[in-house]
C-alpha cells in the first residue's frame, strides 16, 4: 500500500472541469476554473433524443455524477483502511479503487464526446487528435482487472494522468477554444452574407436612379474595416492558442485564457457590424 502512504493519497480525484497544466495531474474541484462554461452556455435543450450535443451533454453530467459517487466510495475505503490496515478493508479498497479508475477513464471519454459534438453542431473542424484521445481512454478503461493487485492499478492509473498532461489537456483546452472562435465564425459569416446582400441592392438601386451612392460609399469603407480589424483579431487569437504546442513553457491552460483574452474583442466588433448593418438598411428603406 505504498501508494497511500507516500504522500499523494495514491490516487487523485479528476474533474473534467479543468486540467493541473504543471504537474499533468486532475486538479481538484477546490482549485477548477470552470473551463467547461464554455459548453455549459449552450445548455441542452428539450429535444428529440439521437446522439447530438444535447445527448452527449446529458451523458457527461451523468457519469460526472457516477464518478463522483464511485470516487466517495473509493476515498471512504481507502480512509477506512489506512486507520486500520486489515486485510478485509484492504480488499474492499482494492475493489473501490478498480471501480473508480474504470469510471474515470469513462468520464475522460465522455467530457471529450462532449466537445466533440458541440464543435460537429456549429460545423467547426475536429482535429483527428481529439478523435484520438477519445479512443485512447476508451481503451484504456479495460486495463484495470477486476483482480488486479493494487500496485498495478496505481501504474496504470499514472498512464492515464501522465496522458492527461502531454496530450488530453491541450487538445482538450484547443478544442475548447475552436467552439467560442466557431461560434463567432459563424456569427461573422451571416453578417456578411447580409452584407452583401445590402451593398447588391445598394448597387442596383443606384443603376435604376431610385438610390444615391452617397453616402452609402463611405459606410461601405467604414464595415470593410470592421471585418479587417476582425481578421487581425482572429489571427491573434490562433496565434495564441498555437504557442501551447510551439513552447514547453507555456501551458496549455494559459495558452487558452491567452487566445480567449484576443478573441474577446470580436464580440463588440460583431455588434457594431450588426449596428451598421441596421443602418445600412434603414437608409435604403428611408431613400425609397
Amino acid at each position: 500500500m505504498t501508494g497511500w502512504r507516500s504522500g499523494n493519497a495514491g490516487v487523485c480525484k479528476t474533474s473534467t472541469r479543468g486540467f493541473d497544466s504543471r504537474s499533468g495531474l486532475p486538479m481538484k474541484k477546490t482549485a477548477l476554473t470552470l473551463i467547461f462554461l464554455f459548453l455549459l452556455a449552450f445548455a441542452p435543450s428539450a429535444r428529440a433524443q439521437e446522439f447530438d450535443f444535447d445527448k452527449a451533454y446529458q451523458d457527461y453530467i451523468y457519469t460526472q455524477t457516477v464518478y463522483d459517487q464511485t470516487y466517495s466510495e473509493y476515498d471512504k475505503a481507502k480512509n477506512n483502511y489506512l486507520k486500520n490496515p486489515t486485510l478485509t478493508l484492504k480488499e474492499d479498497a482494492r475493489k473501490k479503487t478498480q471501480a473508480m479508475l474504470v469510471v474515470r477513464d469513462e468520464l475522460f471519454r465522455v467530457y471529450l464526446s462532449t466537445i466533440r459534438m458541440k464543435l460537429l453542431e456549429i460545423k467547426a473542424p475536429v482535429d483527428q487528435g481529439l478523435d484520438d484521445e477519445i479512443t485512447w481512454y476508451l481503451n484504456h478503461k479495460n486495463v484495470y482487472k477486476l483482480d488486479d493487485p493494487l500496485d498495478d492499478l496505481f501504474g496504470k492509473s499514472k498512464e492515464s494522468e501522465s496522458r492527461l498532461g502531454s496530450h488530453t489537456s491541450p487538445i482538450a483546452y484547443e478544442s475548447l477554444f475552436n467552439i467560442s472562435f466557431g461560434e463567432i465564425g459563424n456569427i461573422r459569416v451571416s453578417h456578411e452574407g447580409v452584407y452583401k446582400s445590402l451593398k447588391n441592392s445598394i448597387d442596383l438601386g443606384v443603376s435604376a436612379g431610385i438610390l444615391k451612392l452617397d453616402p452609402f460609399n463611405r459606410w461601405f469603407t467604414d464595415i470593410e474595416n470592421v471585418l479587417k480589424e476582425l481578421d487581425v483579431i482572429n489571427t491573434k487569437s490562433k496565434t495564441r492558442i498555437a504557442k501551447m504546442y510551439d513552447s514547453s513553457t507555456l501551458a496549455p491552460k494559459s495558452a487558452f485564457n491567452g487566445a480567449i483574452n484576443e478573441l474577446s474583442p470580436a464580440a463588440a466588433k460583431l455588434t457594431e457590424l450588426n449596428s451598421f448593418l441596421t443602418e445600412l438598411l434603414n437608409s435604403i428603406r428611408a431613400q425609397l
